[in-house]
């Protein structure tokens, strides 16, 4: 803020703090609203995608359950979990940081919650990403080791994934191979993983988003005409990593503007 008062900003001296900085924060959002920009979803959404992974984490290594003595029901492949727990338990991720927003804007005036449209975004994505994690998990396998370059420079694990899990699935060309006790290992090994190494957790959550972006809402969207608040474009990753992820996507759609 510049410092500057005008006349009416004298006459409201009285005024208590709380209502002065009221007055500051519809500012703030009337200047937002004025130039149009919003602030991105995606960071708020992968955050909550982090969270759903140590989530699962915690529990593939034994940690049953929550803070509160509730049972936690968030990996699809566990036959004991009912996909609706699930998909409360990821819409319960999502309502928290949306909360955490909201509070935080209440003391911070360069911060605003996420008005309904946004928070029921940010939701549909968290819940969207959880439903589906294992086959987006394949399909994040499947194409980091399309790339020859991410093994030959060991970059595994800047797209989240780790080395054993791409040589297993290379073997077996199939990540639900009947090879249990691999697959058991290397399922430990990753929970493991992804639970003291938050930047490893970030990517792969990351790249989780933008597989669903691409791969399931996007086509969505455009079928039924229609576009999501911030729009669902994949604007979080680096090029050379997008190629990855993105590859038969962006072939895809060259070769149809190109027929």
């Amino acid at each position: 803020h510049s410092g500057r008062r005008s006349a009416a900003d004298d006459d409201d001296d009285d005024d208590d703090s709380a209502s002065s900085s009221k007055t500051e924060k519809k500012k703030g959002d009337s200047l937002r609203d004025a130039t149009g920009i919003r602030p991105s979803l995606h960071p708020t959404t992968i955050n909550c995608v982090a969270e759903a992974l140590l989530l699962r984490s915690q529990f593939l290594l034994g940690k049953k359950q929550n803070k509160d003595g509730q049972e936690i029901t968030i990996d699809t492949s566990d036959p004991q979990s009912e996909p609706l727990q699930i998909a409360i338990t990821a819409a319960g991720i999502a309502m928290a940081a949306i909360d955490r927003r909201k509070a935080a804007a209440e003391t911070d005036e360069t911060t605003d919650e996420f008005p309904t449209e946004e928070s029921q975004t940010i939701s549909g994505r968290v819940v969207g990403v959880v439903m589906r994690m294992r086959e987006l998990e394949d399909v994040l396998i499947t194409r980091v080791n399309g790339a020859k370059w991410v093994g030959k420079y060991g970059e595994e694990e800047s797209f989240g994934v780790l080395k054993k899990e791409c040589q297993f699935a290379d073997e077996t060309n199939n990540v639900s191979d009947d090879n249990e006790t691999s697959l058991e290992t290397i399922e430990k090994q990753l929970a493991e993983t992804i639970k003291i190494n938050p930047l490893l957790r970030m990517n792969r959550a990351e790249c989780l988003l933008a597989l669903f972006l691409s791969t399931v809402e996007q086509p969505k969207l455009e079928i039924m005409g229609v576009d999501m608040p911030g729009g669902s474009k994949v604007d979080f990753i680096d090029s050379d990593q997008l190629e990855v992820l993105m590859g038969d996507v962006a072939k895809t759609a060259e070769n149809s503007t190109h027929s």
